[in-house]
């Protein structure tokens, strides 16, 4: 309840500035990276079922934020989360794998500690939900597990810094930081057996990218 609320106030903050803002000039970011875990219920699983390993999930998104207050810039975070493994050893004749599938959507703050024409410096914090899939296919299973009741099925919190170079509006970016991500309470579809209850999808990640500082997002 107290995650929902806290969710819901920010939310209610940023739409606030929307509807009251007066030509309002944020950033626009547009990322891809990859989270390193280590989530030793699916790969016991996957190791059982002749799969390779998962110990990193590829990302990819989109960010837009605007200057709220002096030292606060609010906005919002999609972000795709997939992963796609196939067998051990590679077979035409089979073509087994196992793929996990993930949108993410965060409210983020971020707080700016340095800009000028060339650099930005900034931290952040993050809070939202996620929907999730995990489809396997084997010789003995052909089935889903999923997360899906709404996109915030799921509580996903991130937190870290980024440096933007460039000049101007233009600016190539690096970002990393953490991610909080595990996943639970799945429901199923086809033939799956109840060996994986959780998907830990939690740890630290790396992304690079490039925003678009100063552009109009509101008149």
């Amino acid at each position: 309840m107290k995650y929902y609320f806290f969710l819901s106030t920010i939310l209610l903050t940023i739409f606030t500035q929307f509807a009251f803002a007066a030509d309002e000039k944020g950033q626009a970011r547009l990322f891809i990276g990859s989270t390193k875990f280590d989530s030793q219920e699916l790969n016991t699983e996957l190791t059982a079922q002749g799969i390779k390993n998962m110990d990193m999930i590829n990302q990819y998104g989109v960010e837009i934020t605007f200057p709220t207050f002096n030292y606060l810039n609010l906005g919002l975070r999609y972000t795709k989360h997939n992963m796609l493994q196939d067998e051990l050893t590679s077979s035409s004749a089979t073509n087994f794998e196992a793929q996990i599938d993930q949108d993410a959507m965060m409210a983020v703050a971020r707080i700016p500690f340095y800009k000028n024409d060339i650099v930005h410096v900034d931290a952040f914090a993050g809070v939202g939900g996620s929907n999730t899939s995990y489809k396997i296919k084997t010789a003995t299973q052909d089935g889903e597990l999923e997360k899906k009741s709404s996109l915030f099925a799921t509580p996903y919190y991130a937190m870290g810094a980024s440096v933007a170079v460039g000049y101007k509006q233009y600016f190539f970016i690096f970002e990393g930081g953490y991610e909080s991500n595990k996943v639970d309470g799945f429901s199923k579809s086809g033939n799956i057996n109840n060996n994986i209850s959780t998907i830990d999808l939690s740890g630290s990640y790396v992304t690079i990218g490039f925003m678009f500082d100063g552009i109009p997002i509101h008149k």
